[in-house]
């Protein structure tokens, strides 16, 4: 089994998609105000204001990327405009974990 897509409903899909594209630096492959595709390594994250089924925006939801400087991508992001809420550390599980704030109140994190 590969995880393929992964919906996010979400009250705002043109600021969640301006955050992830324009702070995090995903790729938009359709985005209008309802529904946004984006472009996450392999994967696709859609944003949308809702679902076929009943729904709540999201929330408690965590995002994890990996990536090569955790460091150098928590600066990156910091000057984007990115809430860091939990600065480059080691993990006890072996990994080097950085966590930032996203929409909706979604945790974006990133690894190594």
């Amino acid at each position: 089994m590969q995880l393929m897509t992964m919906d996010l409903v979400v009250r705002d899909v043109p600021a969640a998609t301006r955050f992830f594209t324009e702070v995090v630096g995903l790729q938009a492959r359709f985005a209008d105000d309802a529904f946004a595709e984006l472009e996450a390594g392999g994967a696709t994250i859609m944003l949308t204001a809702e679902l076929m089924v009943p729904s709540e925006p999201a929330r408690g939801v965590a995002v994890h990327f990996a990536v090569d400087d955790v460091t150098a991508e928590v600066e990156r992001l910091r000057a984007a405009g990115a809430t860091v809420l939990l600065e480059p550390t080691n993990t006890d599980w072996g990994t080097e974990m950085a966590m930032i704030a996203g929409p909706e109140q979604i945790v974006v994190s990133l690894f190594r």
